[in-house]
């Protein structure tokens, strides 16, 4: 094994340098006002997700009978 005293010591982080004099953070521009937001068609929207909701249900039910009809389908044969 090596002597430990040949081991390196940590001599800590670098000298920080200051920035030169009259130094400054950039400025940063500001947004705008947010514009306003279209009016919304609340009835449409509605109308929207309950054809959603059931076209969800409807392809659920017709899973659900395929994978029964396959079980029982494998239960049969044996």
């Amino acid at each position: 094994m090596s002597d430990p005293s040949e081991r390196p010591v940590y001599e800590g982080p670098p000298v920080n340098v200051p920035p030169p004099p009259g130094w400054r953070v950039e400025a940063v521009a500001l947004p705008g006002e947010p514009r306003r937001l279209p009016p919304q068609d609340h009835a449409a929207i509605d109308a929207a997700e309950q054809r959603a909701r059931l076209v969800t249900q409807w392809l659920t039910l017709v899973a659900v009978a395929l994978m029964f009809t396959v079980l029982i389908i494998g239960l049969v044969d044996f």
